[in-house]
């Protein structure tokens, strides 16, 4: 009898011991407004694993593109006791919702979008930059193939900061090939989702049939605007934007693929660093304001990176 009290006593203090191990690990709110889609799900899995890494947890939440849901889950993870928050905010005013964190001691580490008032720190792309990448390969694959006046419609963006700065990043850069000829404007549409990128892209080439190449500032306005153009059977339409998937690789690397270039943020380091250095702001250990994610550009030419793009991130395709 005195083994089975001593066996549960040593049980009991054993489970004791493994839930104060637990509630002693720090606690990491984490706040996205999607989880849909490959963007989202690499940069989650980078959150994810630099959780694992440091010991931490991360407790996850969605807010589904409401602003109101997001005030009140930046709340919850107050009221429970988070140590830090990162979160992808839904807009810039996002920083005022945010300010009640750092007023009382949070850390609050943004990732991708930027918000004012500035957070603990940020984790982003140089968004011009971004933009920019993908002119500078066009303006390359124009002089190669003696292209002039091609005319070119833009899917841009102004809800976002990041979105705006993208957009003046592509057309600053393609000011020179317009100046002299080599491409002409005759279309710009704004679009942010699915649904209406698909209807935009639809009336755009109603009203111009012309149209021979298509920017787009986003992941899912280029998925969208690729999903019309085959729809319509418009294979020749060259299409360039920003944001990789799987799919879109492998429309690079078709062989009569109109997909020529793709520059993309790496969404899996935006969300590992933006847990890192809530961690260390934790700790109170040294952290740049700013932690800028270089950026890669894609193109249809260089068949080795998509082949090692599909790779490393088939995991992270939508079937």
């Amino acid at each position: 009898m005195k083994g089975v009290v001593k066996f549960a006593t040593l049980l009991a203090a054993t489970v004791f011991l493994v839930s104060c191990s637990k509630e002693s690990k720090t606690v990491i709110g984490s706040i996205v407004f999607d989880e849909n889609g490959e963007w989202f799900e690499e940069a989650i899995a980078g959150m994810r694993d630099a959780a694992k890494s440091l010991d931490v947890v991360l407790e996850e939440r969605n807010s589904h593109y409401d602003l109101g849901v997001e005030k009140d889950l930046v709340n919850e993870h107050l009221k429970n006791k988070a140590k830090a928050i990162v979160i992808c905010p839904l807009a810039e005013e996002t920083g005022r919702v945010l300010l009640q964190a750092k007023t009382i001691g949070v850390p609050v580490i943004t990732w991708n979008t930027v918000v004012s008032p500035e957070p603990t720190a940020q984790v982003v792309v140089d968004s011009v930059k971004l933009g920019s990448a993908t002119a500078d390969y066009l303006a390359s694959y124009i002089e190669r193939n003696n292209i002039t006046g091609l005319k070119t419609a833009l899917i841009t963006n102004e809800t976002y900061s990041i979105g705006v700065a993208r957009c003046d990043g592509f057309i600053n850069t393609i000011e020179p090939l317009i100046q002299k000829g080599a491409m002409e404007i005759v279309y710009e549409t704004r679009s942010e989702l699915t649904e209406e990128t698909l209807v935009n892209v639809q009336k755009m080439l109603k009203e111009r049939p012309d149209i021979e190449f298509i920017w787009c500032w986003n992941q899912t306005t280029l998925l969208a605007t690729m999903s019309v153009l085959k729809e319509l059977g418009r294979t020749d339409i060259l299409v360039a934007g920003t944001d990789m998937s799987v799919s879109l690789a492998r429309e690079m690397l078709a062989e009569n693929g109109q997909l020529l270039a793709v520059t993309t943020q790496q969404p899996y380091k935006l969300g590992y660093e933006a847990v890192v250095n809530a961690v260390k702001a934790v700790k109170n250990e040294e952290i740049q304001f700013s932690i800028v994610i270089p950026t890669i550009t894609y193109n249809k030419e260089d068949a080795d990176s998509l082949k090692e793009y599909i790779k490393t991130h088939e995991k992270f395709e939508r079937k």
